[in-house]
């Protein structure tokens, strides 16, 4: 498996590099997206490193999941030069290698996830995705109905869970940082709320169901907290729940890349939604963990918990 994870890198570095615009893009709501700093080689060489370390661990104790998100990473973020590539695979043999002596001391799943993003965040970031620029004020219009399945198979719609909060993101699993960012916030607000942490369901919405199968869903979320339920549907359903939620995304592809070889811009940030399904508020993108938090509390302690569905 070791191998075959890194030919499968080995043959994308041999192709041409990708070229990022060297225009300014302008973001779907017409405001001019800011040029991205130029990324520093020392600390994408630092960052690789570290990620092949955790991809090796990863594939001395079969952890799959971290392997194809250690792989996507790669993929998605690191430019296709044959110095990062080899820089990877080296980490990848030294880890494997020395994981491989130790017997019985593999990490879990929680803590490879949490270093493989920590890692990331060394890395430049996808040359085509960014977060869509809203012009309404967060909130307007939304109509907070949906109708998807969960990681389970099991179809869910915005009344069965009645009675609890709902925390609502939308994204797709090869995001190479605005959703592993809300993720992990969405998290650390788990944590921070303690047992309130009952009253609130959280969820993930994918609007990439092309590419995020059910599966490759539930292991994503679980990555983060086994508690944030992945959801997903038809293209036409997906769709249908991020019109009412006013959430936009497109795909992005570059000229000549592989059909499955693409970013969704999408809007970011988290939908709050009161125990009667109402909508209550929009959490911007990277607003500070504990005020998210705080917020919620004090939402909670102004509405008590409603009669859960039947």
């Amino acid at each position: 498996m070791r191998h075959l994870v890194l030919l499968a890198f080995a043959l994308l570095i041999a192709g041409n590099a990708i070229v990022a615009d060297a225009g300014a893009k302008v973001g779907a709501g017409g405001t001019p997206a800011a040029m991205p700093k130029a990324p520093d080689p020392a600390a994408i060489m630092v960052a690789v490193k570290e990620v092949g370390i955790v991809n090796g661990i990863a594939l001395a104790c079969g952890h799959k999941d971290a392997i194809a998100r250690a792989k996507s990473l790669m993929i998605m973020r690191v430019p296709k030069t044959r110095e990062y590539g080899e820089i990877f695979e080296q980490a990848s043999n030294d880890s494997f290698l020395a994981q491989s002596v130790k017997k019985g001391a593999c990490p879990g799943r929680a803590t490879l996830a949490v270093q493989l993003e920590t890692a990331a965040r060394g890395l430049p970031a996808a040359p085509s995705h960014q977060a869509i620029t809203e012009t309404a004020a967060p909130g307007v219009g939304v109509n907070p109905k949906y109708l998807l399945q969960d990681t389970n198979g099991r179809a869910i719609m915005d009344s069965d869970f009645r009675g609890r909060f709902q925390l609502i993101s939308f994204g797709y699993t090869f995001c190479p940082d605005i959703c592993p960012t809300t993720l992990i916030e969405m998290a650390e607000v788990l944590k921070l709320l303690g047992d309130d942490a009952n009253r609130l369901q959280p969820i993930f919405v994918s609007v990439d169901p092309e590419r995020d199968t059910l599966d490759v869903l539930r292991s994503y979320t679980g990555f983060f907290d086994k508690r944030i339920l992945g959801a997903t549907a038809s293209p036409e359903l997906v769709r249908r729940a991020a019109d009412n939620f006013k959430v936009r995304y497109e795909k992005v592809k570059e000229p000549g890349a592989a059909p499955l070889q693409y970013a969704v811009d999408h809007s970011a940030g988290m939908y709050l939604l009161g125990p009667d399904g109402s909508f209550v508020t929009k959490f911007a993108y990277a607003m500070p963990v504990a005020d998210v938090a705080a917020r919620i509390r004090e939402f909670m302690a102004k509405a008590p918990p409603a009669p859960a569905a039947r």
